[in-house]
């Protein structure tokens, strides 16, 4: 084989540099960057997905705080039911302590019925009608402290009627209270006519 001469000896020696740098970009360096793309994006999916789980853990937080605030606010008005598990029974508690918030006030209960149970989907509501007698200032006087009573009391209807010309001072009250008790009465029970709502109190 005949020696080659130095300018061809140089042209091989660069061919073979350039097959070298051809096959080390093909084999070494292509794969490294389509790696390091594949792992940037890897990245950049792992840090929107981190977001994404920290929103929900932010959101989980805040919905079981308002959750937890929720079921004390439900435990604090269950507190101010009626005691009693049934409507005669609460119907009877809500007429003792209407007397004695009106004994307190300086008024007389002059007569007192009860009226018939409403359902109101998982609660029953128990109202009672009384008729008060009693000056204007104890009248009022017995409404606010029925806004004060630990018991949810509803005034569900309000009558007064002044005395006649020449007669005491003392004004006649018919009202309708209502208070509630947990549970369903089992079917829907019309409200009674003259239980339109038209004030509140005790919350």
């Amino acid at each position: 084989m005949p020696a080659l001469r130095p300018r061809e000896r140089r042209l091989l020696i660069l061919a073979g540099l350039i097959a070298i740098g051809v096959a080390g970009y093909l084999y070494v360096v292509e794969p490294l960057i389509e790696a390091h793309a594949a792992t940037r994006e890897l990245v950049v999916a792992r840090s929107a997905l981190l977001v994404r789980q920290e929103r929900l853990v932010a959101r989980s937080e805040a919905y079981g705080k308002e959750l937890t605030e929720l079921r004390a606010e439900i435990d604090r008005r269950r507190q101010r039911l009626l005691t009693g598990d049934k409507a005669p029974v609460a119907a009877s508690e809500l007429q003792k302590l209407v007397k004695m918030t009106a004994q307190e006030a300086g008024i007389e209960v002059r007569s007192e019925r009860i009226l018939a149970p409403v359902d109101r989907g998982g609660y029953a509501e128990v109202p009672v009608e009384m008729t008060l007698t009693g000056p204007i200032r104890g009248l009022t006087a017995f409404l606010h402290r029925l806004e004060g009573t630990p018991i949810l009391v509803a005034l569900t209807d309000l009558k007064v009627r002044a005395p006649a010309t020449g007669a005491n001072r003392e004004l006649s009250a018919t009202i309708a209270l209502s208070g509630f008790i947990p549970g369903s009465l089992g079917s829907s029970t019309p409200r009674p006519p003259n239980a339109a709502p038209a004030a509140r109190t005790g919350g």
